[in-house]
């Protein structure tokens, strides 16, 4: 164990989560290259026209692999025209990324996957608007969830194309 190097340790969550909050109608919050260790859920609440966009994904990777609080990795709930784009999500407890009563939710150009063999503590889905509206899921991955990848139930007006699903058991 080394103190130094612990003290010195970035703390992204809190950077990141400082910015979700303060994020205001039309801000684009971009991601850096690399991996970005969090321990707890980032989440975006009452927001609108709000973009999170990253270096691409495998370039830029969010890990929950230690996550000590929490379940979902990201959670978006009551908010209107949010985009996730290029970027990897992996290894959260619970759901990778959940929007919940969205209008306007935009899954583009990502990964979420739990790595490793597919387990059943893996959490149950990657990508999972519910309760959504206008939802549009364009060239994403989703890997090892212990129920379904891509879940798109009790949501309206959806669009889901060009992506990949597998080693889940949905």
């Amino acid at each position: 164990y080394d103190k130094d190097t612990e003290s010195n340790k970035v703390d992204y969550y809190k950077q990141l989560q400082e910015q979700l909050i303060l994020a205001e109608k039309g801000d684009t919050i971009f991601l850096p290259s690399g991996i970005i260790e969090l321990d707890r859920p980032l989440s975006l609440e009452s927001v609108s026209d709000i973009a999170v966009i990253g270096k691409g994904i495998d370039q830029t990777i969010l890990t929950f692999k230690n996550q000590i609080e929490g379940a979902e990795g990201i959670k978006i709930s009551n908010s209107q025209n949010v985009t996730l784009k290029d970027f990897t999500i992996q290894d959260s407890k619970g759901d990778l990324i959940k929007a919940e009563n969205t209008i306007g939710i935009n899954f583009i150009n990502l990964k979420a996957e739990w790595t490793g063999n597919p387990k059943k503590e893996n959490g149950a889905y990657a990508l999972y608007p519910v309760n959504c509206d206008k939802v549009y899921i364009d060239n994403c991955v989703a890997i090892g969830a212990s129920d379904a990848g891509i879940y798109v139930g009790q949501s309206n007006i959806i669009t889901v194309k060009n992506c990949e699903a597998y080693h889940n058991v949905a």
